[in-house]
């Protein structure tokens, strides 16, 4: 309504993308430059901190590439000026039912990226599962995460230094826990305007433009997305990889 109002003369249509993550393609794979959507996870579970989340593991883990959402921008822009719809249209950037994929798939190829590729002075071994009951999620909440940060820091201040690993620990906890409404259910998107413009472009287009996530490898997709954590986010040297596997054995 309010858009309705505001827009005038002016041509308007709605892009309402799902949870925006690292690049597919451009300007490289897994490029990314923030902790939102589920950067932030992925570190935390190759530093080790996170060990255990209450989710839904055959929930759909809607993600779609940040490239994606551009390349779907631009045209939405292009067919509006053209076309003029006498209506607003919604176009849903969304992955779900063209591409599903879900957070037992993601969580289980970040796993295996990280035993290729771990993150440098990692606090443990990445292990994260999945748990559906929330007792069970109370009891490792306590046992693998609020416990271990306890000790650490009793053993930060032993040695004299300042303790930090609680503090940083309920912060990972908040945050999950504001996360968990999302990774326990599915939800479902027409995507009916996406794909009419789809048809739209011509073949070249649809190439330079390629917002068409029926193409999209996930378990490809995930693992740039965890060297893109690595390399972009975190800034970590990949020649740093045989000494951060050498730390985790100790």
């Amino acid at each position: 309504m309010v858009v309705h109002q505001e827009s005038g003369n002016m041509n308007i249509a709605i892009i309402r993308p799902s949870i925006v993550g690292a690049t597919w393609q451009e300007p490289f794979p897994g490029w990314v430059d923030n902790l939102n959507g589920p950067s932030g996870l992925i570190i935390a579970a190759g530093k080790g901190f996170l060990r255990s989340i209450r989710a839904t593991p055959m929930a759909v883990a809607d993600l779609i590439p940040v490239d994606t959402v551009v390349n779907l921008t631009l045209a939405v822009g292009w067919y509006t000026a053209v076309h003029r719809p006498k209506s607003t249209l919604i176009y849903h950037c969304t992955s779900g039912n063209l591409n599903p994929c879900n957070w037992g798939k993601m969580g289980f190829q970040v796993l295996a990226t990280f035993e290729k590729v771990p993150l440098e002075r990692a606090f443990r071994r990445p292990n994260a599962d999945f748990t559906t009951n929330t007792i069970t999620s109370q009891y490792w909440n306590a046992v693998s995460h609020r416990a271990p940060a306890i000790i650490y820091d009793f053993y930060l201040r032993l040695t004299g230094r300042k303790p930090r690993m609680t503090k940083v620990m309920n912060r990972l906890l908040r945050n999950v826990s504001m996360l968990e409404y999302f990774v326990n259910r599915s939800w479902e998107w027409s995507t009916y305007n996406t794909e009419m413009l789809m048809s739209e472009l011509s073949p070249e287009d649809q190439r330079v433009f390629n917002f068409d996530v029926r193409q999209l490898n996930w378990l490809e997709y995930i693992e740039n997305y965890v060297l893109g954590v690595k390399k972009y986010l975190l800034k970590e040297d990949m020649a740093g990889i045989p000494e951060a596997k050498q730390h985790l054995k100790r």
